[in-house]
């Protein structure tokens, strides 16, 4: 029992002087991780890189001092519990190398998303991995846990990016950990056989060359006159070679010559491999690559011993590089076109102008397709990418001097080309614009789509690609609100547009956020009693500089910046104040945006204002257009049928002017219709106008809807809404303008009809 017990002692310090016998090779292997990391921050200005390489500066020095307070121990009478001490002290070091490699790859492919870095960073590893198991081989413990430390990072960073081509490496993670811990295992079953004697020489050799001969590099063992001492099969078939043993005892250049004559180099190939393997074997360089004709990629790594040679690994690392360009092709190129995506278009933009003549003009165009979004959701998306490739297709056969183009979003797409004047320019936007608007047949269905453009044209010695860009966008913005032939050219009044209407945008958010917007209340009327029934809160902004500003601007501007329901609620919260101080005579009336309808929030909202001022809830009216309703009519229909429930009456504004309005009445908890003034504005003189307008009101009578009919402004349509159209309310100048609420306090202590035939008589004199 002592005999074993000794023996299994010595086996164990065996392994540890094995472990700690690579303090050179770890050092080196250190430095170029530090140097590889410290290039990636250069490349790519991320400080996480400088703490990389300082994690991985202070971890060697940890582990070049534990190796040197390992040399220096007296482990002669060590225990079993001493010598594990020892061999876990050296799998911390390793271990948090290995941790740090992999998570280097995480940051730099899923976090950062650099390919430089992702690139670096994935060498640095699996450069590391190659050398892993020739070095640590005697322990399965630091085996397992540096290779769970480098691969698991990889494959968690695979896993994330999603995609069957990044589960797919992500997978084949697994079978090359298997295999590391299997060469590891054959290699350590071998050495320890030999050293117990429990197996003849031959066996050991046996397994060794097994082991050696089953590993996935290649491995060639020079020794100190660059003769071939050791080759596995793996390294002669990457050689052109049949048998290990051709290349046994021969030296560098006896080998290369047998394989140019094996026909598998031609003679640059093999002067660029002579020069790299003799770099590699005099301990210039550690790590190389090499191209073989046949376009295969090798990685060589060169762990040299001085007193016994050099052992170069040979890596096909193919599958890797070929991993690489592509995931350097998606980081540049769109993988539905194939075009250039934004950042490989703005480094061909940056050097464009170097091509060109002196005098020739750069013209930028952004270019939006109108209707993608229809186009998916009538044909189905399959059908949506088809057609943004034919579009593609279309656009790169325009006939412009050197085009290029570029798709930067999902309907956008950038072209930028020269001409030699202004007006020629013109004439090419021009035949570009019609060359890709108009029917395309995709997969047999036709599709007629519509263009808009925004073009920049600028001199070539003063082209700026970021401001010609922003220029473009203006001018989009311009082709799509102002002109009829769908594109136009930037102009200075342009950008002074644009700056007034960002500085507005910035008055807007202070008013709204100071509370600086008021709200004034127009009437609305019951027809058979004159009386006012109701009032709708209109919001209202006065700005301090340029007066008041039309609802018509700003309100689409508050939807734009996204603080439209920011602007609804503060409404809401003072037309209910408001309503309180009429003593529930009157009720009022607000407008939510599409926006409001996709928020469930503006239901509790609603509830806590009411109760919060002792309002009844069918004192409060909320309404809506059709426009609002189709972006989401589930969700938009639960937060209607919430407040109806809760007894909020609902109108449908603007009845008539959108899309399917008959299914709206039908479908949605409506009480009320407010029919457009757009169809009272011709009844006096138009006998269609006054039938249409009757057969609305009496189709919602018998769906049980009261209806409200907005834009009266004369007496007369007051007059044949009275007598022939049979609506209970009405809305307009006729009635009163809107007013601030202590106009409506004021004018509570009048008789109602008496003041309203006041308003109706003064308005009609007005008129006259």
């Amino acid at each position: 029992m002592r005999t074993e017990r000794n023996e299994s002692i010595s086996l164990e310090l065996i392994s540890l002087r094995t472990l700690y016998a690579n303090k050179n090779a770890v050092w080196r292997t250190s430095v170029v991780q530090i140097i590889a990391t410290l290039m990636i921050y250069i490349k790519t200005g991320h400080p996480i890189y400088v703490a990389f390489a300082l994690a991985f500066f202070l971890t060697i020095l940890c582990r070049i001092a534990n190796a040197t307070a390992f040399e220096q121990a007296d482990l002669s009478t060590a225990t079993p519990a001493t010598l594990k001490k020892w061999e876990w002290r050296y799998l911390s070091g390793a271990l948090t190398t290995c941790v740090l490699l992999g998570m280097l790859c995480f940051v730099s492919i899923y976090v950062l998303a650099d390919s430089s870095a992702a690139i670096t960073s994935v060498i640095i590893a699996v450069a590391s991995m190659v050398a892993l198991v020739t070095r640590n081989y005697v322990s399965p413990t630091v085996v397992v846990g540096m290779s769970v430390g480098i691969l698991a990072p990889l494959f968690v960073t695979f896993i994330l990016l999603g995609g069957f081509y990044n589960w797919l490496l992500a997978l084949l993670i697994i079978p090359y950990f298997w295999s590391n811990l299997g060469i590891a295992s054959n290699l350590r079953r071998s050495l320890f056989d030999a050293l117990l004697g429990k197996r003849q020489l031959g066996v050991v050799a046996n397994n060794f060359d097994a082991a050696l001969n089953g590993m996935p590099q290649g491995l060639l063992m020079f020794d100190s006159n660059q003769t071939i001492t050791v080759a596995n099969m793996r390294a002669a078939k990457m050689l052109g070679f049949d048998r290990p043993e051709q290349l046994q005892g021969r030296s560098l250049e006896a080998l290369l010559r047998l394989a140019q004559l094996g026909g598998g180099f031609t003679d640059d190939a093999l002067g660029s491999l002579r020069v790299k393997i003799r770099d590699l074997l005099n301990g210039s360089k550690q790590r190389d690559t090499f191209v073989s004709p046949a376009n295969r990629h090798y990685e060589f790594t060169a762990t040299p011993d001085p007193q016994h040679g050099t052992v170069l690994v040979i890596q096909d690392v193919t599958r890797r590089a070929d991993a690489e360009a592509q995931i350097n092709r998606m980081a540049r190129y769109d993988s539905l076109t194939g075009l250039p995506n934004r950042s490989q278009f703005a480094e061909i933009a940056n050097t464009y102008p170097n091509t060109l003549q002196p005098g020739a003009q750069t013209i930028l165009m952004v270019v939006d397709i109108d209707g993608l979004k229809r186009t998916n959701d009538t044909f189905g998306h399959r059908i949506g990418d088809e057609l943004l490739r034919a579009f593609a297709d279309r656009l790169a056969s325009v006939d412009a001097n050197h085009p290029v183009i570029s798709r930067f979003g999902s309907d956008e797409f950038v072209l930028l080309f020269s001409a030699t004047s202004h007006e020629e320019a013109l004439l090419c936007v021009e035949r570009v614009m019609a060359t890709i608007a108009g029917q395309y047949v995709v997969s047999g269905h036709e599709i007629l789509i519509g263009v808009h453009s925004g073009v920049a044209i600028a001199d070539a010695a003063k082209f700026e690609l970021a401001a010609m860009h922003m220029n473009a966008d203006l001018a989009l913005d311009v082709a799509k609100k102002e002109t009829q032939k769908k594109w136009a050219v930037f102009v200075d009044t342009m950008d002074h547009s644009f700056r007034s209407k960002q500085r507005l945008k910035a008055d807007l958010r202070r008013a709204i956020a100071d509370g600086a917007l008021s709200v004034a209340y127009q009437p609305i009327v019951n027809v058979r009693t004159l009386r006012m029934t109701s009032c709708e809160a209109l919001s209202r902004w006065n700005h301090p500089e340029f007066g008041a500003i039309s609802p018509a601007e700003f309100i689409p501007m508050a939807e734009e910046m996204g603080l439209i329901s920011e602007l609804t609620r503060s409404v809401i919260e003072r037309a209910i104040k408001d309503c309180s101080r009429w003593e529930s005579r009157i009720a009022v009336s607000v407008n939510l945006s599409s926006h409001d309808l996709q928020n469930m929030d503006m239901v509790n909202i609603i509830h806590s204002t009411l109760r919060q001022h002792d309002i009844e809830p069918h004192l409060l009216e909320v309404e809506v257009t059709e426009g609002a309703i189709i972006t989401d009519r589930e969700t938009t229909g639960s937060v209607l049928a919430e407040l109806k429930d809760y007894g909020v009456q609902v109108a449908i504004d603007d009845f008539g002017t959108g899309y399917s309005s008959l299914s709206y009445l039908k479908d949605l908890p409506v009480t009320k219709v407010k029919i457009d003034r757009s169809f009272i504005a011709d009844i006096v003189k138009e006998g269609r106008s006054l039938k249409l307008l009757r057969g609305i009101v009496q189709m919602s009578h018998e769906l049980g809807l009261s209806v409200t009919i907005e834009g009266l402004e004369t007496s007369e349509q007051s007059d044949l809404i009275n007598q022939w159209i049979g609506a209970e309310y009405v809305q307009g100048y006729l009635y009163g303008a809107a007013m601030s609420a202590d106009e409506i306090v004021k004018l509570l202590d009048i008789p109602m009809e008496q003041r309203l035939l006041a308003v109706k008589s003064d308005h009609a004199s007005l008129l006259h």
